[in-house]
């Protein structure tokens, strides 16, 4: 994934490059607040999990207004991938990396789906009948078990 990393942008980078004052805090940054001013470090900014800049300016200012301030919008916090400039392999390394979240979706439809299955079996086992509404939802876990598969196949 680093072939992938390379290419996104880093928002927090840009955002720390644009203010005043910044320093090291934590896990993060503080710096002077460039919608409100003052003498302070009243702005935090951190990378989040995925790339993006969290900021909060602890005297109450919006984000609107802070990143206003120096040019930005929030469209700029977030991580941006040039994929024309990547090679076939890093696309199809993109391509899997967004997939992960459908196919553990897929999955957990699947493992609930064969629950309701599991039940009415062991109902049928023990001899007794369907309820209409139970067999409506059995033939709803069957849909939805199509469903997941056209979700684990798709490419």
């Amino acid at each position: 994934m680093s072939a992938v990393r390379s290419i996104v942008t880093d928002p927090v980078g840009l955002l720390l490059s644009r203010l005043d004052g910044v320093m090291a805090a934590g896990k993060g940054w503080r710096a002077r607040c460039p919608a409100h001013g003052g003498r302070s470090r009243s702005l935090s900014i951190v990378a989040g999990d995925n790339g993006a800049a969290l900021v909060h300016c602890f005297a109450g200012c919006q984000i609107h207004d802070v990143l206003g301030a120096v040019g930005l919008t929030v469209g700029d916090l977030f991580p941006t991938r040039d994929l024309g400039s990547l090679t076939p392999e890093q696309r199809r390394e993109v391509r899997r990396a967004a997939a992960i979240p459908k196919w553990a979706g897929a999955l957990d439809v699947l493992a609930m789906e064969a629950n309701v299955m599991l039940l009415a079996a062991a109902q049928l086992d023990e001899g007794r009948s369907l309820h209409p509404d139970d067999l409506n939802r059995l033939r709803i876990a069957a849909l939805r078990i199509f469903d997941a598969r056209e979700v684990l196949h798709a490419r």
